[in-house]
């Protein structure tokens, strides 16, 4: 799975896949070039899935996505990708250069993924029948995975099921629903067709690739993000507690190392791996871009805030609540200065990430962490030290997926992304039962995440007794704790807090309530307001410019 260097003799058949990130409909008729002679066999269809995979993973712009937790009161800077959002200044227009190459990048995967399923199941090809439902099964997925991102960010899109012919490309937008109920069907069909992760982990050549498990496991996410709850719950407690695939890692940071990947918490990753040209180039835009020693190249984009900070409790459960003093000028970034306090009575202000909860350590660089002994460790590095002035802002850079010096292509990463991992499941299936007013059971899920052996933060009931409230049988307070939780697990990896945010309609509120005048120092006035039409992106101006029936989303 890792060797999809081998789909260039698919490529090499035909220019059908040249150029796609600036047109992709320009290629479809290419398609034509190699319908008569190839997509016959089990090496024709493997090759053409392959395919489908290397749009996930050549597309550095599909690498760009977890920066939209910059969006969020939680990290900033982003230059011309996010950084729209940085001052409470809402900046993104129709010819906004992210919103054009995500299009773009996740329709590449559609086109792929709808040529395989255009021939698979035609006469005259040659496939055992195991082969023939896996790589369909994939296919589907891969394409479903697409249209997930597509309708969540922009609305209504274009639902393209088949490679279109050149006469058919001027279409519009179909709604909403219409794009969900195919994803539904056709995530239903992959579960059947698709083997469990197990069935690869024995088989090695095929880690990696779409399981039952990621089929069910997206599915159950549609069906949450549509609160169709008690279908959620079905969904997602035969991945939990059912089928029984997958598990927690027991130390947190492992997740993100290439030597732990597709482990047992990985649902869906896309796959790199060193010494190819096409690596993970995420590290390159989060990591320090100054003198810390901690990675080969980077633009220090993703700086968490202070305030992100803060949603890290103490050992014992406590919150933790920062003051901003002054920001002063060092170099070309900044020194922050904070006061802080919590209630509770172990914790030292003088010492603020102290006696904190460890994942803070692994999501956030800051002063005097800890975590620069493991990451010498890890690396073989030495000499590796962290100060604020590192971060272009916010006095914090990201530590997720930062593997150091390791990295073989000039910043770019041999490791995976992870888009769905068991953590992610678990608190999506805790969500759920909340909503259908389980709200024990959803407490003994949420428990489940707090307490993997390397995290060991206290439970929910603890955290209640400690601090002399009612949360485990409060709808309102339990589901404000799985928010916060859903924020410390899962910050930085693919886009999930911003996606949260914008689902459960709190991001309007989120922004406006942290942008206050001269927030951090900055010279920024008082967001005010934010207008809820922004919470879908506006359909690409380049789009709309080859098809003028896409139309455009209100706000725009």
């Amino acid at each position: 799975m890792k060797k999809l260097l081998s789909i260039i003799a698919l490529l090499s058949l035909s220019g059908m896949y040249s150029s796609c990130k600036k047109d992709f409909l320009k290629s479809l008729p290419k398609n034509n070039l190699s319908e008569g002679s190839y997509y016959k066999t089990e090496a024709d269809f493997t090759s053409a899935v392959n395919a489908i995979y290397d749009a996930l993973q050549a597309d550095r712009e599909l690498s760009f996505f977890p920066m939209s937790d910059i969006a969020t009161p939680f990290a900033g800077f982003g230059s011309s990708r996010f950084g729209q959002y940085n001052d409470g200044i809402f900046g993104i227009t129709d010819g906004w250069t992210m919103g054009q190459t995500i299009w773009a990048a996740w329709y590449k995967v559609v086109f792929r993924a709808n040529l395989v399923l255009d021939h698979i199941d035609q006469p005259g090809v040659t496939i055992s029948q195991k082969a023939h439902d896996r790589l369909k099964g994939e296919a589907l997925f891969l394409r479903s995975l697409s249209y997930f991102y597509l309708t969540y960010l922009y609305g209504d899109v274009p639902l393209i099921t088949r490679v279109l012919k050149y006469d058919e490309q001027q279409i519009p937008r179909d709604g909403h629903d219409k794009v969900i109920a195919q994803l539904i069907e056709d995530l239903k069909q992959a579960e059947l067709l698709l083997p469990s992760v197990t069935e690869y982990r024995n088989a090695k050549a095929l880690l990696g690739r779409a399981s039952r498990g990621a089929a069910k496991s997206l599915l159950g996410k549609i069906y949450v993000y549509e609160k169709r709850w008690p279908e959620a719950e079905a969904k997602l407690n035969e991945v939990v507690n059912v089928d029984k695939d997958y598990d927690l890692e027991g130390k947190f940071l492992d997740l993100f190392w290439p030597t732990n990947e597709n482990g047992k918490e990985s649902i869906f990753e896309i796959q790199y791996h060193s010494g190819v040209k096409e690596g993970n180039s995420f590290v390159r835009f989060c990591s320090p871009n100054t003198l810390s020693q901690i990675q080969t190249a980077g633009f220090g984009y993703i700086t968490p805030t202070e305030y992100y900070l803060d949603q890290f409790e103490t050992v014992n459960g406590f919150p933790v609540t920062s003051n901003f003093v002054s920001r002063a000028s060092a170099g070309s970034a900044y020194r922050y200065t904070f006061t802080y306090s919590s209630p509770d009575p172990a914790y030292d202000p003088a010492q603020p990430y102290n006696l904190r909860d460890p994942r803070l350590a692994w999501t956030a660089w800051y002063e005097n962490t800890p975590y620069i002994t493991e990451f010498q460790n890890r690396t073989g590095q030495t000499g590796v030290n962290y100060l604020q002035q590192y971060s272009n802002e916010n006095g914090h850079n990201t530590v997720k997926y930062i593997i150091g010096k390791l990295d073989p292509t000039a910043g770019d990463s041999p490791g995976n992304m992870i888009l769905i991992r068991f953590a992610d499941v678990l608190l999506l299936y805790a969500e759920a039962l909340l909503h259908n007013n389980k709200l024990s059971d959803a407490t003994t899920v949420i428990n489940r995440v707090r307490q993997r052996p390397s995290v060991n933060m206290p439970t929910v009931q603890a955290v209640e007794t400690a601090r002399g409230i009612n949360i485990s049988n409060d709808k309102d307070a339990l589901f404000r704790y799985l928010q916060k939780e859903r924020y410390r697990e899962l910050a930085f990896e693919w886009g999930h807090m911003y996606m949260d945010q914008i689902r459960w309609d709190v991001f309007a509120d989120e922004i406006v309530n942290y942008w206050t005048a001269q927030k951090y120092g900055h010279n920024n006035p008082a967001l005010g307001s934010f207008d809820k039409d922004h919470y879908l992106w506006p359909i690409p101006a380049e789009e709309r410019n080859r098809n003028p029936q896409l139309g455009q989303n209100d706000g725009y």
